[in-house]
Parts: C-alpha cells; structure tokens; sequence
C-alpha cells in the first residue's frame, strides 16, 4: 500500500509546478488566463490535488490512486490547447508516478490518455504531418521514460525486498547467537568452579557468579568494600599486587594446579587450585588468559580430617596394644604352658607385633605440629602491605594515604592476625572517606609501647555512639543514612585480636570532621599463640 504522505508529497510537488507556470504565464502572456481549456485544466489539477488532501487512501484499495495521476494527465492535456505554450512535458510528473508504484499496462493507459489528449486537445495549427509526428514524439518519449523509470523501480523493489530479507535473517541469527550467549553464561555461572577472563593490560573481560561470590565483586567486575586477599600460605604472607593470580595471568606467567590461599570478606580461608589457559584474542597478537580456580578447601578439609581420625585411632591402639604385647612376652617366660598353648602364644605374639609396625607407620605419616606461636613482626612492613591491598580502592575514590612514622617497629605476635587489624582499620577508613579525601597512618613508640595511628577525613561517629562501636553488628547513624554497606563485625574482631596481643584500641571521631583509631602494642615477647 501506498503512504498517505507519498501520495501528498507526489501531488503537491506537481501542483506547485503548476501554480508556478500559472504565475509565469499570468506574468507574461496575460491573454492565456481567457482560453477556457487552460482555465479547465488548471482547476482539474487543483480540485484533484484538494481531493489527494481529503480522501482516506489506507482504507481504499490501491489501486484506487491511479486516478489521481490520471486526472492529473488529463489537466494536462487540456492545458496543451493554449497556441505557443508547450505544456505536454509536465506529462512527465504522472507518468513518472505510475511507473514508480504501478505495473506496465497503468504507464501505458496514462501515455495512452496522454496521446489522446493531444489528438484532442492540442493546439493543432500547422501542417497535419506536424501535428502527427508531436503526437508520436511525445508518445514515444514517455513510453521511454515510463519503460526506463518502471524497470528501475522494479530493480530497486527487488533490492529493498532483498535487503529486508538479509536484514531479517541477520537479526534473527543476533537473537540466535544472544541466545546461545545467554546460555553459555548460565552454564557458566551454574559452575561451582570460579572462572575468569582477563586481558595482558590486566582488565578482567568476562567472570561467572562463582568468581564473583569468591572474590568479593559485583556484577560490573569493581572490589566490593570486603574484597578478599591472596595469602601464599595459611595465615601466611599476604601476596603483592603484582604477585596475585590476576596480576601473574595478566603477565603470560603459566599455572598449573598452583595452591593459593584466600581469605574473604567474611572471614573464611579458602585454598584454591588456579590454573591458566590462554585464548585467542579477537585482534592478532593480544593475549587473552583464562584463569580457572578450583575450591579445593572442602577436599584438604576432608584429608585433614581422615589424618586427624587416623592419629587417633593409631594413638588409641597403641596403649592397649603395648599391654597385649607386653603380656605376651611374660607368657613367653613360662615354662609350665601345657599342650598347644605357647604355639597359640606365637601366633599371637606375631599379629601384635605387625600390628604395633602398622600403628607406628600411621603415627610417622600423621603427626605434626599444629598450633601457631607468636613471632617477631614488623609493624611496617603489615601496614605497607595492607595499603598495597587498597591502593586501587584508594585510587579509584581519588584517596591520599599518607605513611608516616617509624622505618621500623618489631613487636611479637601473629602477623596474620595483624594483618587483620590493619585491614579492617584501613577498609573502614577507605569506606568512609568521601572521594578526594586523606587518610594518614601513623607508627610510633610511647612508654615503651608501639602505636599504629589511622586517621581519616571521613563522615564521622556520634560522639554518643562511639561507647557501642564494638558491639557486634552495630552501624553509626550516619553509615546507614549514607547507603554504606558494612556487617557490623570488623571493630570487634579488631578490638579482640588487639586485646589477644595484649594491646589496646581507642577510637576518637567528630562528625563531619574524621575519625582517628590508635592501637597500642607491647614490645615484650610472648609465647602463647592468639
């Protein structure tokens, strides 16, 4: 069907055409407005273009427009009676019309209507062979244009219905392959094997749920305020920036079953199997890793379990064995055992003694030491290395961290637990400093004591909530009303594993102004393990 607006614009442009040679010939030969089939014609094309205007055409059929270029064609052809004015080429505009929206016989009927018109209604003065060969040669003239521009609409129809063809199929294999890509990252996500993406510049490109659950980040890939920290060990070292499993993937550092351990915003150990895989790039020469992390910690958990059952169970014979065996020997001595009896002794004496070698090979593969005593730490180096771990957070919210203070500061006790303190004191600090504010960390001796300083320009405590900020799950006014996530917990682990050190924590803060948290240390050696 044909637009509304197309059937308008094709009427409107020829009427104007129209009104402008009406105006030209109204200007210059005046006496034409007096020849009654000039005047007819005009007013045929007028009262043909106000009934474009009017009609509703999408309720008509289409072929109902034919009339108009029709009409038009027979104004036309009245106008062409005026003697010296040729006005059979504005034929062009309804021919032309029909050969862009209607078959061959429809160009042919309006060249045909358009011929008759000058038989009709054409000045014919002059010889009758003149006449004829005006006729024809407007005749043959539209037929070419009507032929050329119908066979061009044609062509083109027939590359638009293409083009709508390949444009269909190439939306419907995109809805297919967003599909299949919707499916493939439920697969993914479904795994409990934490897999991730990342580029040689170090952007993570894709990561399904386990990695994000395990790793502490949100849908978009940003460290959530409890992100996790790499340790090399157990309550080890915590790893650096350019020595975590990203950093290392990002390098084109190979892994295979590598053991790493995470310690997550929740407190929990988790020991991971980190694996990588190149893959290809989607441009020649990048290099893109795929880092496959498997939590093995339900696995270790379960050996260390059979090896703790083991121990048991091998110390727990050994007792009553050593008795069996020791009883044994006695009877050995005897000399009044009568019949089969010392035979019967051997044969028991054998069985205890293979018996006792298999308790003793358990014990050898089983026992170990298992607790954790306190150890010279550098008060330093744990701050440095907590800083490290928030340096992007820091940079990203255009944060200053100034370390001030002692080079050194030895003390003794669990760097881990340590380590712990500073995380939570640093995280808050990060958590609560608006974007482009300063957090300073201070070291220092005092009374023989080592005192680690943390101060922000934060949003502040309530000096009436401050007595409560160790209850557990306690959150200050202003961290709700901020939209702050936060548990609650960090302050009272913190101030737990101070006091387990011997220490002391005190916290001073005004709102609006910042917060300052002071830990104190003795330097004296302890032995018990936190």
């Amino acid at each position: 069907m044909i637009r509304t607006v197309s059937i308008w614009r094709w009427q409107l442009v020829f009427t104007a055409s129209i009104v402008a040679i009406v105006v030209m010939v109204a200007g210059f030969k005046p006496q034409t407005l007096a020849i009654p089939l000039f005047i007819g014609g005009i007013g045929l094309i007028v009262v043909t273009t106000l009934v474009a205007l009017m009609v509703p055409w999408r309720r008509l059929p289409r072929t109902a427009v034919t009339v108009l270029p029709l009409l038009d064609v027979l104004g036309v052809g009245l106008t062409t009676n005026v003697p010296d004015l040729r006005l059979g080429f504005l034929w062009v505009f309804p021919v032309v019309w029909l050969a862009t929206y209607f078959s061959m016989p429809w160009v042919f009927v309006g060249i045909a209507l358009s011929g008759g018109c000058l038989v009709f209604f054409s000045d014919r003065s002059g010889p009758p062979e003149d006449v004829l060969l005006r006729v024809l040669t407007v005749v043959i003239t539209l037929s070419f244009l009507g032929v050329t521009v119908r066979i061009g609409a044609q062509r083109s129809g027939a590359a638009r219905r293409l083009l709508q063809r390949r444009s269909e199929q190439v939306n419907r294999a995109a809805e297919r392959a967003e599909t299949n890509q919707e499916r493939v990252t439920q697969v993914i996500d479904a795994l409990r094997i934490a897999l991730v993406v990342v580029t040689s510049a170090g952007r993570i490109l894709q990561m399904n749920d386990a990695y994000r659950t395990l790793y502490g980040r949100d849908r978009f890939g940003a460290a959530l305020p409890s992100a996790s920290v790499e340790y090399d060990a157990r309550r080890g070292t915590a790893l650096t920036p350019e020595r975590t499993t990203l950093a290392r993937a990002a390098a084109g550092e190979s892994m295979r079953e590598e053991r790493v351990w995470l310690y997550d915003g929740a407190g929990q150990w988790h020991a991971l199997a980190v694996t990588t895989q190149p893959i290809a790039g989607a441009r020649e020469g990048e290099r893109i890793t795929l880092v496959v992390i498997d939590d093995v910690t339900a696995l270790l958990e379960a050996a260390e379990e059979r090896r703790a059952l083991t121990a048991v169970i091998s110390h727990e014979l050994r007792n009553p064995l050593t008795a069996i065996i020791g009883h044994v020997e006695l009877l050995r001595e005897r000399d009044d055992l009568p019949g089969r009896v010392p035979a019967q002794i051997e044969v028991i004496a054998d069985a205890g003694e293979r018996l006792q070698d298999l308790v003793t090979s358990m014990q050898a593969q089983t026992g170990r030491v298992s607790h954790d005593p306190f150890e010279p730490v550098d008060l330093r180096v744990v701050v440095e290395e907590s800083a490290a771990s928030f340096a992007p957070l820091m940079g990203a919210a255009r944060q200053e961290l100034v370390l001030d203070g002692a080079e050194r500061m030895v003390i003794t006790g669990d760097a881990f637990r340590l380590r712990q303190v500073l995380d939570n004191l640093l995280g808050n600090a990060v958590k609560y400093t608006p974007g482009g504010g300063r957090i300073t960390v201070r070291l220092a001796e005092s009374d023989g004591h080592a005192e680690v300083t943390v101060a922000d320009t934060g949003i502040g405590i309530a000096e009436e909530e401050l007595p409560r900020l160790f209850e557990p799950y306690f959150r200050a006014d202003s961290a709700v009303r901020g939209g702050i996530a936060g548990t609650g917990l960090g302050m009272g682990i913190a101030r737990d594993i101070v006091l387990a050190h011997g220490g002391a924590i005190l916290v001073t803060s005004e709102v609006d102004v910042g917060t300052t948290v002071t830990v104190r240390f003795p330097r004296r050696m302890r032995e018990d393990p936190v």
